[in-house]
């Protein structure tokens, strides 16, 4: 049994006895016994948030006290009373009878005792203090009972408390309460009532604090997710919510890390001024990503005491509205893996996660930016299910339709991923006059292309020269402000880039439909595996390029004893290399190769796997793979050749479109091989952040506030920022690393579905039944099962399948079998160099794979769903990349 479960275990038989649970206890009772605002508040004392002294009455008093004989018997006749019919006058009686007892209810003996050695204890027997109800089903992301169940504020005085107390139970029994609960469709005893006891928080000497109120991670109004909504006035925020004051309101922008306040309304009185409203959104954000995990936006209840703020509620924003384009506004939600897979596999440990959803959230739509197109500002285009990340793709869709006429199947194809098409009006998009501003746009949109295919080069060079400045600073001998000064800079200047990569990330497919489109009108049959045999074996691709170059550390290593003597024994210390003479031809060509690539790693999105200059042994393992085959000469003949007969088919057209066909393939090899550089060099940023983080992991180590240094990719960059500039003192980085590395581990065991469709409620749906969905087909053929895909590399190869989920499993993998994977990223690339063919379960024309396998002249086919549920390792596999189909011969 792990620590948390046995944590809890103990809390739970404890509760048995004690009836009320300081903070650290209610964090781990969870809602059942502490109710939503006591489990809440419980976990922001556990990850080290400042809130009031207090804690919790379980829940299990007022369930034993729901057993008398009077007001178990009220509560049964009250259980089939509708919502419509609380203010029956007989309805109205009779909730009146049960708050009534409550009101006169004697509580236990030995409660009473409990309560008052509590506040003793505590120093909160003659202290202002709160007693708030905390129902079993309030403050989730679908109750949140605001206003339903009844606070009491500066109570002061044994009694006076007892009587709160009493009063809060009595306030699940209103018409309102009742009605509320009818409403969302939950039972009288769903609803028990813990009570939280927390001490006021109050300015010196007043018995209020100078100002309070509620913020949250959203705009709570219309769903929009990059700006943060804050309400204050000044003393108890009871009066704002009781709308018997107006607020003031501030909202405060989130782009690219940073918060800047963008609008103020008051009435001429100024609550928070710029410095502290935007100290308190930062500390809204912590919240959002340590107890929301970065979905869903949090709404916090905050006070301030004239020198600090305090956390003093914090739930889930409920029914907040889907915020998208109103064309698509009445859809149901598609959330898809589409080539997410390809980027980020698996489960993002939440500092990773964090930096990706910023950066995406940044990029996504810099085709619509270069060409001016406006769209709604904070839309959610990422979120996590089960810990893996998904596009909202709906969104994506329509937005490329409206500004350039793209019918969904073409902007899925890019994208990859099964998820269904969503409708779009009939008719040709680019007539009439939104058709000629789509064709505007289009123009606008070559220009761009164009421009950065000739400044893309200017961008790699300068960020070479910042990665080399980066990699030379030694972090150790920096404050943590520098530390973070030193994060800030290199994420503009990687958010700048990465705008840039995006652009040339659509310019390597800009291209590609024309000459598609060109192909289709002279050799429609062939016109899609002509298209991408064009592209292979260009001699740009950079990734491709590394997985050659490990030949010629092979063929160095063939002629060198010291290094296969390494070989042998280099799991015992991978980082022995630098032992070997400095003239070892192994050492000097792996060095060569760190230089130039060791920036990369398996998986490289994520910032807790290392980088093959911190351990190379994952190339080691290829080398020796090589080693043992004997054939030191890379495939490059098979590329050539499926590209010099593609190009004899297109000599064979007239003059006009063979030339148009050839320059168009020339920009978009050189497109294809500027994308991949640029992401390489985006990547090599990844290494100092990652080195950033290992001393500051190194450092909260030192003083004991994480058990490992590497606990440090088990914080959210929220965390990682409040520290480095004192607005958080570290206490409880502990528990939020060892819950999110709980939950990693949780999540990593599941397989969730790569499709959700959801309706404004979360529930799943479906989308309007004109809309073809993508249906997986297995067509049963006297050759075999055929299963349709994506071709996205030209090609017909047979072989055995090998099934590789994992990059590490390479080795199993033989010469000329059929890899089988679920996605690849550049540490897949030299798994390619011994395949025959490649079938993937996700992708799209543009992935990494599409491009790599182009270029090594390897037939593949992508977007496969259900592929692992059919294929098995050993059959006979015949991959045709021309027709997007793999037939599984019996």
């Amino acid at each position: 049994m792990n620590k948390a479960s046995q944590a809890i275990e103990i809390t739970e038989n404890k509760s048995q006895t004690n009836k009320i649970l300081d903070w650290s206890q209610a964090a781990l009772a969870g809602t059942t016994l502490c109710g939503g605002k006591g489990a809440n508040l419980g976990q922001l004392y556990r990850y080290g948030f400042r809130i009031p002294k207090g804690g919790v009455i379980s829940a299990s008093l007022y369930q034993t006290l729901m057993l008398d004989s009077k007001l178990s018997s009220l509560q049964k006749e009250l259980s089939e009373v509708s919502a419509l019919d609380v203010s029956e006058p007989d309805i109205v009686e009779k909730l009146d009878h049960i708050r009534s007892v409550f009101e006169h209810i004697t509580l236990p003996t030995e409660f009473i005792t409990e309560l008052k050695s509590f506040l003793t204890n505590n120093n909160l027997l003659e202290k202002a203090i709160a007693i708030r109800s905390s129902a079993t089903a309030e403050d989730s992301i679908t109750a949140s009972f605001a206003g339903i169940h009844r606070s009491f504020l500066n109570v002061v005085g044994f009694e006076k408390t007892v009587e709160a107390i009493k009063g809060c139970y009595a306030s699940l029994w209103t018409p309102q309460a009742l009605a509320y609960r009818r409403k969302m469709k939950l039972t009288d005893e769903q609803v028990a009532c813990a009570v939280v006891i927390c001490q006021m928080v109050t300015m010196p000497g007043k018995n209020a604090p100078e100002s309070a109120g509620v913020a949250f991670s959203c705009d709570p109004r219309t769903g929009r997710h990059n700006v943060f909504t804050i309400n204050a006035a000044f003393g108890l925020g009871e009066a704002l919510v009781s709308g018997q004051v107006n607020p003031e309101e501030i909202t405060i922008l989130y782009k690219r890390s940073e918060f800047r306040e963008i609008e103020r309304k008051n009435n001429g009185k100024t609550v928070l001024n710029k410095e502290q409203a935007l100290a308190l959104a930062r500390l809204v954000w912590r919240i959002h990503w340590a107890i929301g995990k970065g979905h869903p936006p949090q709404d916090v209840e905050w006070a301030y005491d004239g020198k600090e703020f305090w956390v003093l509620q914090a739930r889930p924003v409920t029914r907040l509205p889907y915020y998208t384009c109103p064309e698509i506004s009445k859809l149901p939600t598609v959330w898809s893996t589409g080539n997410v897979k390809d980027a980020i596999a698996g489960v993002p440990t939440i500092l990773t996660w964090h930096m990706v959803a910023d950066t995406v959230r940044e990029i996504l739509f810099a085709m619509l930016d270069a060409v001016g197109y406006k769209y709604p500002e904070g839309l959610e285009t990422v979120r996590r299910f089960n810990g893996r990340g998904y596009f909202e793709v709906n969104t994506m869709q329509w937005l490329f339709y409206d500004a350039f006429g793209l019918l969904p199947e073409e902007t899925n194809r890019g994208l990859g991923g099964h998820h269904p098409p969503i409708p779009v009006p009939e008719g040709d998009p680019m007539a009439g006059k939104s058709g000629m501003a789509r064709k505007m746009r289009a123009i606008k949109f070559l220009r761009s292309m164009l421009k950065v295919s000739k400044t893309i080069s200017k961008d790699i060079e300068y960020m070479k020269m910042q990665g080399k400045v980066w990699k030379s600073i030694d972090v150790s001998k920096k404050s943590n402000r520098e530390l973070f000064k030193l994060l800030n800079d290199i994420k503009s200047t990687q958010f700048d880039f990465a705008h840039q990569f995006q652009l040339a990330n659509s310019n390597a497919g800009a291209w590609v439909k024309p000459i598609t489109d060109i192909l289709t009108k002279v050799k429609s049959e062939r016109a899609k595996a002509l298209a991408a045999a064009l592209l292979t074996g260009s001699g740009q691709v950079t990734t491709a390029e590394h997985g050659y170059r490990l030949y010629d550390l092979a063929l160095a290593a063939s002629k060198d004893k010291d290094a296969q003597n390494y070989l042998c024994e280099y799991t015992n210390n991978f980082l022995a290399w630098k032992d070997l003479p400095k003239s070892s031809p192994f050492r000097i060509e792996l060095e060569k190769f760190l230089q130039e690539f060791g920036h990369r790693a398996v998986y490289e999105a994520e910032l807790a796997n290392p980088r093959w200059n911190e351990d190379p042994s994952y190339l080691l393992e290829q080398v020796k793979l090589i080693l043992d085959i004997g054939d030191f000469t890379p495939p490059q003949n098979k590329a050539l050749e499926v590209r010099k007969k593609a190009e004899q088919e297109v000599e064979e057209l007239n003059l006009v479109y063979r030339s148009i066909i050839k320059w168009l393939v020339k920009k978009a090899r050189q497109g294809a091989g500027q994308r991949e550089l640029s992401k390489s060099i985006l990547v090599a940023a990844i290494e100092p952040i990652r080195d950033i983080f290992l001393e500051i992991g190194k450092r909260m180590v030192e003083n004991n506030l994480l058990e490992e240094i590497t606990d440090i990719f088990h914080l959210s960059g929220a965390d990682v920022y409040a520290y480095l500039i004192d607005e958080w003192d570290g206490v409880g980085a502990k528990n939020i690393a060892s819950d999110n590395k709980l939950q990693r581990a949780v999540w990593l065991a599941e397989n969730p579905p790569d499709i959700f469709i959801l309706d404004a409620e979360g529930n799943p749906a479906s989308l309007p039944t004109t809309v073809t969905n993508t249906v997986f087909t297995i067509e049963e053929t006297p050759h075999g099962k055929v299963l349709n895909g994506l071709g996205v590399a030209s090609g017909k190869q047979t072989g055995l399948a090998k099934i590789i989920k994992h990059p590490s499993e390479g080795n199993l993998l033989k010469a000329g079998e059929v890899l089988v994977a679920p996605s690849t990223d550049p540490g897949w690339t030299p798994l390619f160099l011994r395949a025959s063919a490649i079938v993937m379960e996700v992708g799209g024309f543009l992935s990494h794979g599409a491009i790599v396998a182009r270029e090594y002249g390897l037939p593949a086919v992508v977007n496969i769903p259900g592929l692992f549920n059919t294929v098995e390792n050993g059959q006979t596999l015949i991959v045709d990349g021309d027709k997007g189909c793999v037939t599984i011969k019996d």
